[in-house]
């Protein structure tokens, strides 16, 4: 499983309301990491009978020790 960092946007009956969200999750891949956030999300919003959200962007999240071991590397 690897962390991922999940940029949700929120739409109100099909129109986006310009509200963001960012969730991290742990899942094997970014479409299982933004399915998971969408539904995380979409349980804490206000009106969720026409709200939902969407993901926007997927970007998984390196541990500190990989970050230093990429960094080293180049």
């Amino acid at each position: 499983m690897i962390s991922y960092e999940v940029l949700l946007g929120i739409d109100h009956a099909a129109r986006d309301t310009g509200r963001r969200i960012t969730m991290r999750v742990r899942e094997c891949d970014p479409v299982h990491a933004a399915i998971k956030a969408e539904r995380m999300a979409d349980k804490r919003l206000s009106d969720p009978d026409v709200e939902y959200t969407h993901a926007m962007r997927v970007t998984p999240v390196m541990p500190p020790s990989a970050s230093a071991v990429m960094a080293m590397a180049a």
